[in-house]
């Protein structure tokens, strides 16, 4: 009866052991897959803030250089205008752009990670044989 218990403690023990072992692994997987993820929308994020960037600073810098020069072929207050629009737009651009490849990459959840965990304790009562042997 003894050796029984023995096996048993033992069997337990090692059942924690590959839980414990089980959850770091998944915890590391799911990891993994938040920092791939966001590897994959920093071009987005970085367009988005290229977008707000240029839309900021062209109604300063830039602005009034290009106003200037077109000023020499239409009255002034028409070339403000065209540059102004032109400017829009190419902020506009960059954000599409940068909305398109986040839209892309999906928010940053760990899909197989959490696919892993459900299937999880599926297993837990299976024998090696594939049937339910606990239950």
């Amino acid at each position: 009866m003894r050796d029984v218990i023995d096996r048993l403690q033992e069997g337990a023990f090692k059942v924690s052991e590959q839980a414990q072992r089980l959850v770091r692994a998944e915890i590391a997987l799911a990891q993994a897959e938040i920092k791939f993820k966001m590897q994959q929308a920093a071009p987005g994020v970085g367009l988005l803030v290229l977008a707000g960037a240029l839309a900021f600073l062209s109604l300063f810098a830039v602005m009034i250089a290009i106003i200037w020069g077109i000023s020499t072929l239409v009255p002034l207050w028409l070339a403000a205008l065209i540059t102004a629009i032109g400017f829009l737009v190419l902020a506009g651009l960059c954000g599409v752009a940068g909305k398109a490849i986040l839209a892309k990459v999906g928010p940053p959840v760990p899909e197989t990670a959490i696919g892993i965990a459900k299937a999880t304790p599926a297993e837990f009562g299976r024998g090696s044989n594939g049937k339910d042997e606990l239950r």
